[in-house]
């Protein structure tokens, strides 16, 4: 028994010295690795912005907890340990699909149309999204706006901005009107019913066409052949004939 005590003392001496050196040690040396969006000054001032940040077993459990501050932009550090007062904080951006202007501001979003920041100057290799319309939004939160495939379209053209290092400063988006679609119609000849097939739903046709009486309007999936013989002419756009082949081969 008298061994055993003996024992747990000199344990628990042990870790009483060694959080006693992690409390007094200081962190001297912090690196960043990844993230492209902010310096690493603007990186290390905002994760160690913390009165005692500095302080190695404060950090330390700060770090275990996921509680490491992020700017705006970084979706997440994990904090990595090279000495008893040297880290390393890893950087993972989010993705900026873009941005739109509103009330002399720029609101940057994500993929997803979340709500990121809002910025007084444009970020440099982010485009500005032109043409689209939203509701009232909130930081944090998703744009409100009619059409659900909004903002997957524009995170796939900012992919391939990116992919190809294209410098494009915005990205402009013309709603379909009726008047256009009159003009298409009367430049293809249709004087009886037509048939337009889409690749899928697109709320700006929709609108622009449903005060068409000559034309009718089907996606890639609802096609049939009663809608086919009923028309006097099909109308396909480029991507639905692609699926269409794909599809149908």
């Amino acid at each position: 028994m008298k061994h055993i005590k003996i024992i747990i003392g000199v344990i628990l001496g042990i870790l009483l010295i060694v959080s006693g050196t992690f409390f007094f040690l200081k962190i001297t040396q912090v690196k960043v690795e990844g993230g492209d969006i902010y310096s690493d000054q603007q990186i290390i001032a905002s994760a160690m912005s913390d009165k005692y940040a500095y302080h190695t077993l404060y950090f330390l459990a700060k770090s275990k907890l996921g509680h490491v501050d992020c700017l705006p932009f970084v979706q997440e550090i994990d904090v990595e340990w090279d000495s008893p007062t040297g880290i390393v904080l890893h950087v993972y951006d989010k993705t900026i699909s873009g941005c739109v202007k509103y009330m002399g501001q720029y609101i940057y979003f994500d993929k997803d149309g979340v709500v990121l920041q809002s910025l007084t100057e444009p970020m440099d290799g982010v485009p500005v999204v032109t043409g689209i319309k939203f509701g009232k939004f909130t930081m944090n939160e998703a744009f409100e706006v009619k059409d659900d495939t909004l903002f997957e379209t524009i995170m796939n053209l900012s992919r391939l901005i990116r992919h190809y290092k294209v410098k494009v400063d915005q990205i402009k988006f013309e709603e379909v009107k009726t008047k256009f679609a009159a003009k298409m119609l009367k430049d293809l000849s249709v004087e009886k019913r037509a048939l337009l097939v889409l690749p899928g739903r697109d709320e700006s046709v929709i609108r622009a066409t449903k005060n068409l009486p000559l034309l009718d309007d089907c996606y890639v999936n609802t096609l049939n052949v009663y809608d086919i013989l009923r028309a006097n002419k099909l109308i396909v756009t480029r991507e639905a004939m692609e699926n269409i082949q794909e599809v149908y081969a």
